[in-house]
């Protein structure tokens, strides 16, 4: 995952004063937000995976799209980042080996991800956004794009899921074949 510099300390230190108001497809090191400040975790704050503290050394914050919000991940930083390096690889996965019709027509039905999500540790609190966008570690101050690793975007998933698509098609007419038999 590319990391990205450090957040820049006003809206000067940036070649494009228009950045936070940018579609975040083009997010780069020079077009991040620039008037927000971070927090810290809470009290207790465990990660719901490991049940491990999340303390500043683990403590990640991720932002939203639309809204451009950003909110504390209730992951540690060990188990987002496992997250972007294997869930779209682990998606592939499950749809080439799943014999599971109902399990295959919702995986096709969702697509292929491209963003890092889970409705419990990254849950999207405003109801217009779509997905992550960005995420932030407090272990470096870095930014990291949100999107997974080996995710493809434009013509590229379009075609993979019409490979899905047609991959469930073919199940439904051999599960047909069989139960007729």
């Amino acid at each position: 995952i590319e990391q990205q510099q450090r957040q820049p300390k006003d809206a000067s230190e940036t070649n494009d004063e228009s950045a936070p108001a940018r579609n975040h497809s083009s997010l780069s090191s020079s077009t991040i937000e620039t008037t927000y400040s971070h927090g810290k975790p809470s009290e207790g704050m465990c990660c719901l995976c490991t049940m491990e503290d999340i303390t500043e050394d683990n403590y990640v914050e991720y932002q939203s799209y639309p809204s451009m919000k950003w909110k504390p991940s209730l992951f540690e930083q060990s188990i987002v980042q496992q997250l972007l390096e294997t869930k779209f690889q682990q998606y592939i996965d499950t749809v080439q080996k799943s014999d599971c019709l109902a399990e295959l027509r919702r995986l096709v039905a969702e697509g292929p991800p491209l963003y890092i999500s889970d409705k419990h540790a990254l849950p999207l609190y405003d109801e217009k956004d779509t997905h992550i966008c960005q995420l932030w570690y407090a272990s470096d101050g870095l930014y990291r794009s949100a999107m997974l690793q080996g995710a493809c975007t434009g013509k590229e998933r379009d075609e993979l899921w019409d490979r899905l698509k047609q991959l469930l098609v073919d199940m439904e007419e051999a599960k047909q074949c069989t139960t007729s038999d």
